[in-house]
């Protein structure tokens, strides 16, 4: 009996000190977790502003003068000397066609013009002599009318000989293929030996004085869309260059382009001097169409976990909340917030420390 009433008690006493370590333990963590440390914020107040609105369409850069050359001349290619990338000048010999025979029908034609101006030249003195006698009563009419006749067909024949050379002279233009404007070989499509056929491209060229960008519109947008437009165009390959153009064209059919209507923006010449551009190169071209009231907010400041999207807003105790809200379009650096934050309320832009929701913050 005694040995089970020392065991009691020794069992109500270690009973009684884990209750007093347990009592002493909580009331050290309460006292811990009552005074927590502040996380120094940034604090930003939402605003429902009037912001320019705008819409982006893709769109696609090129030389606004472009050229396929070919020829009408059927003939083998006998030198070529231009290649893609190499700078041309208006007038410079690209291409030399085989031309021997033309050359020759040249010298047959011009042998038949000297012995037609020689006729013309005989027939034209013969026809102002008989003139004179006429006059004199020394020809008879009929004899003046053969003489006017005469004329009349050497003058005729000089003048299909004339016509004659100007062919020969276009054809012989068209086995020499001739830059029509200075600007840059864009493509080759031929070597020589081949044989050119009238209307096969040989080569392209363009000229970089002038650029376009042809952009895609849907048929939701076309309607606000106008000629002599103001509009922005940004390059993907070139982020943050931003060149001011011109909507120059709009056409009115989308037949041809998959219900998407096609708009020529010509570019701001003096502004596309400072960077390269290069034809091909995809561009975002920016419409404004007037404002709209909307709430946005810095990119910097949203939580994203996994699908959802959220910010910290200030609570009624200086303490952090973690709100999810719905998000609208990028613009830049910030993005619109369709709901979940209203105008006025506070919003934390920035902690120092890690925020998590609950936690005290402190608008430094």
């Amino acid at each position: 009996m005694q040995v089970k009433s020392i065991n009691k008690n020794l069992f109500i006493a270690l009973a009684a000190m884990g209750l007093f370590v347990a009592a002493c333990g909580k009331k050290e963590n309460t006292a811990t977790t009552s005074n927590p440390e502040k996380i120094q914020v940034k604090v930003a107040t939402a605003k429902l502003e009037e912001f320019p609105m705008e819409n982006s369409f893709s769109g696609k850069l090129e030389a606004d003068k472009q050229s396929n050359l070919s020829t009408r001349m059927m003939g083998q290619i006998t030198a070529i000397y231009a290649k893609p990338g190499q700078k041309v000048s208006k007038g410079d010999l690209l291409i030399q066609i085989r031309n021997q025979d033309i050359l020759a029908k040249k010298a047959q034609v011009e042998a038949n013009k000297v012995e037609a101006t020689t006729a013309y030249e005989s027939a034209e003195k013969d026809l102002k002599r008989f003139e004179a006698l006429h006059a004199a009563n020394s020809a008879s009419d009929k004899e003046l009318d053969d003489m006017r006749t005469h004329y009349q067909m050497a003058k005729a024949r000089l003048s299909a000989v004339e016509q004659m050379e100007r062919e020969v002279d276009e054809n012989i233009r068209y086995t020499a293929i001739r830059a029509p404007y200075n600007g840059t070989i864009t493509g080759k499509f031929v070597n020589e030996g081949d044989m050119a056929n009238p209307g096969m491209p040989l080569l392209s060229m363009e000229s970089p004085s002038q650029w376009k960008v042809y952009a895609r519109i849907p048929e939701l947008e076309i309607a606000n869309v106008k000629l002599n437009d103001p509009v922005k165009v940004q390059f993907t390959a070139s982020p943050g260059t931003e060149v001011a153009g011109v909507i120059s064209e709009i056409n009115p059919s989308s037949a041809n382009t998959g219900s998407q209507f096609e708009a020529k923006i010509l570019l701001d010449a003096d502004a596309v001097k400072t960077i390269d551009l290069y034809s091909g190169m995809y561009a975002t071209v920016l419409h404004a169409k007037g404002t709209e009231k909307m709430i946005r907010v810095p990119q910097s400041s949203l939580v994203k976990r996994g699908q959802l999207t959220g910010l910290y807003t200030v609570g009624a105790n200086n303490n952090s909340v973690l709100r999810w809200i719905r998000t609208g379009k990028t613009y830049n650096d910030s993005t619109e917030v369709l709901s979940g934050l209203s105008d006025g309320e506070k919003y934390i832009l920035s902690g120092e420390g890690k925020l998590y929701d609950g936690a005290i913050v402190e608008n430094k």
